[in-house]
């Protein structure tokens, strides 16, 4: 199966698995009991209104909950009218709370609201301003510490591009963001402030807006989307890197070991040092063009993460490398100890470990003649 396995196919491969990683999965909503708020937050014209009435119509129609839309930016009556027609026009219920005084007193009338007319989930679209001010951060700190456990999902538009990184980094100062729903992701854009996203907040991205019809509400899905970034690159350059990084010796080595179900840390290790020798992710990611207009955060592009890595290998034993399945919470420990990072990190390498022998497994599903050299 893997004989036809090339270094720059198993440089691609550990380069994918790395950056499904970076994306992450999506998780499911934080939902129990018979009141749940989910409080979306974002900057104006991101699509937050619009994905406040597709949330609710997909939380009604897939798992037969019984929303309630509360639009909250009372200093845009039309957010009001907006998502109003959207609950009227797609049967979703809503509560219209603009003549109230203050921001407190409309909160205190949505839970009584909810008793009353048997809704288990509300939705709230707070208000949404063109940049990010002191005063709307204020308020959606009021409204995000008022309730227990909310879901508070920050809704962005996939195209924002560089500037996403300092528009998660100053919501995240005020609030406590457990998830994101990003907007526009059936346009050609490239997906960099996914990654921003990820790195500030460490939450998942939990839906995505795949078009303006209702039901256009889907699962985030972090390997469709790397897949989709890597599959439309000219990865000439990188064939050509991966060649000289990795020797014909090393490739075979690694190629028999997964025929005979060897593949280890070891093999791992091996490989991280081959993406070293490229130059690194940032080397990487400058030969695939769908990645070269991209603002990626720089912690992510630095060799620091590739070279923690290799320490938490190098600070395993012999037989440990050799077979992962042996490290329990204790070894954990320990090689968290010797190489002065987080029992989390260890277990992410770990898990990396699993991740990359699924991947590189299914690798001759890989159709390299698809790739433009």
């Amino acid at each position: 199966m893997l004989e036809s396995l090339t270094p720059a196919e198993q440089v691609l491969s550990i380069l994918y698995s790395t950056l499904v990683e970076y994306v992450g999965h999506a998780e499911k909503l934080k939902l129990h009991g018979d009141k749940n708020f989910i409080i979306l937050v974002g900057l104006q014209g991101n699509g937050k209104t619009t994905t406040a009435a597709k949330l609710g119509y997909y939380l009604k129609k897939k798992f037969n909950y019984n929303p309630l839309l509360v639009p909250f930016d009372f200093k845009r009556p039309a957010s009001f009218d907006q998502l109003i027609q959207l609950g009227k026009t797609n049967d979703i219920a809503y509560l219209d709370l603009r003549n109230e005084e203050n921001v407190k007193s409309a909160l205190s009338k949505i839970k009584p609201y909810m008793e009353k007319n048997g809704f288990n989930v509300a939705i709230i679209d707070t208000a949404g301003r063109k940049e990010i001010d002191i005063p709307l951060m204020e308020e959606l700190k009021l409204i995000n510490d008022y309730f227990e456990d909310p879901e508070t999902l920050m809704v962005m538009d996939v195209t924002l591009g560089q500037t996403a990184l300092d528009i998660v980094k100053g919501f995240k100062q005020y609030l406590n963001i457990t998830g994101g729903i990003f907007t526009k992701f059936d346009s050609s854009a490239k997906g960099g402030s996914v990654l921003s996203f990820r790195y500030v907040t460490g939450n998942p991205v939990k839906f995505v807006g795949t078009g303006e019809k209702i039901q256009d509400l889907e699962l985030f899905d972090g390997d469709a989307l790397i897949s989709r970034l890597l599959g439309r690159g000219d990865l000439k350059g990188l064939f050509e890197k991966a060649q000289e990084a990795i020797s014909l010796e090393e490739s075979e080595k690694i190629a028999k070991d997964f025929e005979s179900g060897r593949f280890d840390l070891n093999d791992l290790k091996m490989q991280l040092e081959s993406l070293l020798k490229m130059g690194g992710i940032s080397k990487v990611f400058s030969m695939l063009p769908n990645f070269s207009n991209i603002k990626i955060p720089k912690e992510y592009m630095d060799e620091k993460a590739l070279k923690r890595m290799i320490a938490i290998i190098n600070a395993m034993t012999k037989e440990e490398r050799a077979h992962p399945e042996i490290i329990n919470a204790s070894r954990k420990e320990r090689i968290a100890r010797g190489t002065h990072v987080s029992k989390a990190e260890v277990n992410q390498l770990l898990k990396n470990f699993e991740n990359f022998k699924k991947l590189s497994k299914n690798l001759k599903n890989l159709d390299i003649s698809k790739f433009r050299f």
